[in-house]
C-alpha cells in the first residue's frame, strides 16, 4: 500500500507538472486551447487527489472512481465533483467566447512534445507499476494519463492550426469544454445510476460476456458485477492482464470488448472496467 500512495503522489506531481506546463505554455505562446487543456489535466489531479485522501482517510488501497468508499454519501459525494467539472468546463466556455484570439507561436510545438512525451511515459509506468502490486488506482491513473495525452493529440492539430489562422484555438477550446463537460455528466451519472440500481445475478448476461471474454488470451475474467437499473443493466468487469501487455494494447482491448459486448444488445447501457494482474 505505500508504494501504491508513493506512485500516486508521483503520478500527482506529474499531474501538477504537466497542468503548469500546459497554462503557462499556452499563455507564453498565445494558445488558449492549452490553457484549457491544462484545466482538463488539473481534473484528473483532483480525481488522484481524492483518492489519496480517502485512503489514508479509511486506512484502504485507493480509488479514483469512489475514494472515499462504496456508500451513498460517497456516491453524493462523487456527483458532487462531477458538478464541479461541469462547472469548469461552464467557465472555460464563457471566457472562451469573450478572448481576443491571436495566431500561436510557432514555438509551442516544441512545448507540445514536452507534455505528451510526459503524459504517455507516466501511462506507461502507472501501467507497470499497477500489475506488479495489483494497483487498480493506478491502472485508473494510467488509463486517465493515456487518455489525457490522447486529447492533447488531438488539441495540438487546433494549437497548430491556429499559427496560421487563429479562430482554430476558439474550435479547439470548445473541444475541450465538451470533453470536460462529458467527464463531469459521466461521474454524476454513473454515481445516480449506483444510488438508484440493484445487484442483478443475471446468468444468461454473464454467460455472454463470458464468452466474449474467453476470445482474448491477453485478458483473463475474474468476476462480473452487474447492476440492475430499471429498464437496463450496467457491468463492472475485473480482469487479469498479460505482464507484457501495455497501455495502448490495454486501451484497444477494452474498447473491443465495449463493442462486442453492446453489440449483443442484452440492454447494458454502461461498461466499466477494473484491472488486476493475470
Amino acid at each position: 500500500m505505500k508504494k501504491e500512495h508513493k506512485n500516486l503522489v508521483f503520478s500527482m506531481i506529474i499531474n501538477i507538472m504537466v497542468t503548469l506546463l500546459k497554462i503557462i505554455g499556452g499563455l507564453i505562446f498565445n494558445s488558449y486551447t492549452l490553457v484549457a487543456s491544462g484545466y482538463y489535466t488539473l481534473c484528473n489531479f483532483i480525481q488522484e487527489f481524492l483518492a489519496y485522501i480517502g485512503s489514508k482517510i479509511n486506512h484502504r488501497r485507493a480509488n479514483r472512481k469512489h475514494p472515499f468508499g462504496f456508500g451513498k454519501v460517497e456516491y453524493i459525494a462523487q456527483i458532487f465533483v462531477g458538478f464541479i467539472f461541469i462547472l469548469v468546463a461552464g467557465f472555460i466556455l464563457l471566457k472562451s467566447i469573450y478572448l481576443t484570439y491571436d495566431v500561436a507561436n510557432h514555438k509551442i510545438i516544441f512545448t507540445l512534445i514536452i507534455i505528451l512525451l510526459f503524459l504517455y511515459l507516466n501511462a506507461q509506468y502507472l501501467l507497470e507499476i499497477g500489475k506488479k502490486i495489483r494497483s487498480q488506482v493506478l491502472f485508473m491513473s494510467s488509463r486517465s494519463s493515456f487518455y489525457d495525452a490522447l486529447i492533447t493529440l488531438i488539441s495540438s492539430i487546433f494549437i497548430i492550426l491556429s499559427i496560421w489562422v487563429s479562430i482554430f484555438d476558439f474550435f479547439g477550446n470548445l473541444f475541450i469544454v465538451v470533453i470536460i463537460f462529458y467527464k463531469g455528466m459521466k461521474i454524476i451519472i454513473d454515481n445516480v445510476v449506483l444510488i438508484t440500481g440493484q445487484n442483478d445475478t443475471s446468468t444468461k448476461i454473464t454467460n455472454k460476456i463470458k464468452k466474449i471474454m474467453n476470445s482474448y488470451k491477453e485478458v483473463k475474467l475474474s468476476d462480473i458485477s452487474l447492476i440492475n437499473v430499471k429498464n437496463f443493466y450496467c457491468i463492472t468487469i475485473e480482469m487479469g492482464i498479460d505482464d507484457n501487455i501495455n497501455v495502448n494494447q490495454l486501451i484497444k482491448i477494452e474498447n473491443n470488448l465495449r463493442y462486442k459486448i453492446y453489440k449483443e444488445k442484452i440492454n447494458i447501457k454502461m461498461i466499466d472496467f477494473e484491472i488486476i494482474k493475470k
